[in-house]
């Protein structure tokens, strides 16, 4: 009996009740304190029976007691009666225990109000909802920075029971605070929010630098924020702050904080966990709205200086034309054929670079051009200035071939240079003249071919008196290539080679 005894207080102070049936499923035995559960007395409770307490329809009692005694236990949570309200949820586990002399059984209920950890698990999910519907959110996504802000503030505020929820950036001197957003939820909107100067708090600033979360659970008499008590706290009733950094890139750019006013409040690690998923969402939106900025600022510079280069290459198309005329009319004015040829030459040198200018000028890259569209505009106008000459033809296997601006322009002037070469001395003696152009690249090496079926000439001769072959040594040096000159009485060959960088 005195052993009974013990083992019945024991039981008495478990933190869960009890409640034994036999195997008839009568009760046997329950705590003594199952009354602060379901508002019953243990004797109302063994009128009731056990069947009678729980309210669900769905329940049978005789299915759960077999899946126990197949089992040796059985967990789950019902709706239980309560005497002064409707019900209560309480979680349950069940055991079944047998006599191994007598080969009798009985259950064995533990029984736990589960109504806080109902109350937990719905704070869970609407926090999880919340943190769902933000990850979706378009507004976060695109950096639309006020409306993200009140969505993330307001939504924060729903999920945390909170009166108030502000953002905070600090300047970049770091000398102030200020705030982008402060929702007031029975205000139900955002409310005007002066910024804090680091000169009034400057513990509370240094807080910043030193602590991942500031959590105050009474700010009135709270050391840490005590230089925010007169000014900031008691005008608005904050009695409790959770403040969480918000960060981009490692940085810290300012803080989300949660604010609780007319109470005292302990902030819980589930409060805490979410505060900083928020402060995620903020710098996300804060990240994405800078992001966005800088490109469009980037963009608007490039176009600006698209429209200045494309100014630049104007002007000095312009210009060159200007010189262009000049020659021109000094040409007219030349009282021999020879001069007036030098003046011409020196015009059609000038006319090859202004082509490439206006091509820059047109382009949509300013990186490279295509030479394909400069050999078709410059081999028109070359034959153009000899259209006196009737019969020369210009046969072309031009492919796209891009180049950078300063290859195109020593291009542009080897191309004129051999082609009114050919047009000058190739066909005096020929009746039907031929001059074939060829451009390819391949594995970034260019070739460039042009060629006359002329008469040829003496190469000792004309390299020690031409300039035109001086200017053509000196431009495929520039270009860092290479040419074969092949020359016979069937014509001439220029065989150009150069490698892209």
């Amino acid at each position: 009996m005195a052993s009974e005894g013990i083992i019945r207080n024991i039981v008495n102070n478990f933190l869960e009740h009890v409640i034994v049936l036999n195997a008839d499923k009568t009760i046997n035995f329950q705590t003594n304190d199952i009354s602060s559960l379901l508002g019953y007395h243990a004797t109302e409770i063994e009128h009731l029976g056990v069947s009678q307490l729980f309210i669900s329809p769905t329940f049978l009692l005789n299915d759960v007691l077999l899946k126990a005694k197949k089992y040796g236990e059985f967990i789950g949570t019902e709706n239980l009666k309560h005497k002064t309200k409707n019900y209560i949820n309480v979680a349950y586990r069940l055991y079944y225990e047998e006599d191994e002399a007598s080969h009798t059984g009985h259950y064995v209920f533990y029984l736990r109000d589960n109504t806080q950890q109902n109350i937990i698990r719905k704070d869970i999910i609407k926090k999880s909802l919340t943190i769902e519907r933000l990850s979706k959110s378009r507004k976060i996504r695109e950096g639309r920075v006020e409306e993200a802000i009140f969505e993330i503030l307001e939504s924060s505020s729903r999920a945390m029971n909170t009166a108030r929820v502000n953002a905070w950036v600090f300047d970049k001197e770091k000398t102030e605070i200020q705030c982008i957003g402060n929702f007031d939820a029975r205000e139900n909107k955002l409310v005007p929010q002066t910024s804090l100067p680091r000169i009034a708090m400057p513990k509370y600033f240094h807080l910043f630098e030193t602590e991942k979360i500031i959590i105050t659970s009474d700010a009135f008499h709270e050391p840490k924020t005590e230089e925010l008590l007169e000014f900031y706290l008691k005008p608005h009733d904050i009695q409790s702050l959770m403040d969480i950094p918000v960060r981009i890139e490692g940085e810290m750019i300012g803080v989300i904080c949660f604010e609780h006013v007319g109470s005292p409040r302990e902030w819980t690690l589930q409060e805490q966990k979410y505060g900083l998923v928020a402060a995620q969402m903020l710098s996300l939106t804060i990240e994405t709205h800078n992001k966005i900025e800088a490109k469009q600022a980037l963009e608007v510079s490039l176009a600006e200086q698209r429209i200045l280069l494309q100014e630049v290459n104007h002007r000095v198309k312009n210009n060159l034309n200007i010189v262009t005329s000049l020659m021109n009319l000094q040409a007219d004015k030349s009282r021999d054929e020879y001069h007036k040829q030098l003046f011409m030459e020196c015009r059609n040198r000038l006319e090859s670079i202004v082509t490439v200018h206006e091509l820059i000028y047109k382009a949509k890259s300013y990186r490279q051009l295509n030479f394909k569209d400069y050999l078709n505009q410059i081999i028109e106008h070359i034959s153009s200035s000899y259209s006196s000459i009737k019969n020369v033809r210009i046969e072309k296997g031009i492919t796209d071939v891009h180049v950078d601006i300063s290859t195109a322009i020593s291009l542009a002037l080897i191309v004129n240079e051999l082609i009114t070469n050919a047009y000058k001395h190739a066909f005096s003696n020929t009746k039907d003249g031929v001059i074939e152009i060829s451009l390819l690249e391949n594995n970034k090496q260019v070739f460039l071919t042009i060629k006359d079926n002329g008469s040829g000439f003496d190469k000792t001769v004309v390299s020690k008196n031409s300039i035109g072959m001086d200017i053509l040594n000196g431009l495929v040096e520039q270009i860092e290539g290479t040419y074969q000159l092949t020359t016979n009485e069937k014509g001439t060959s220029y065989k150009i080679s150069f490698s892209k960088k």
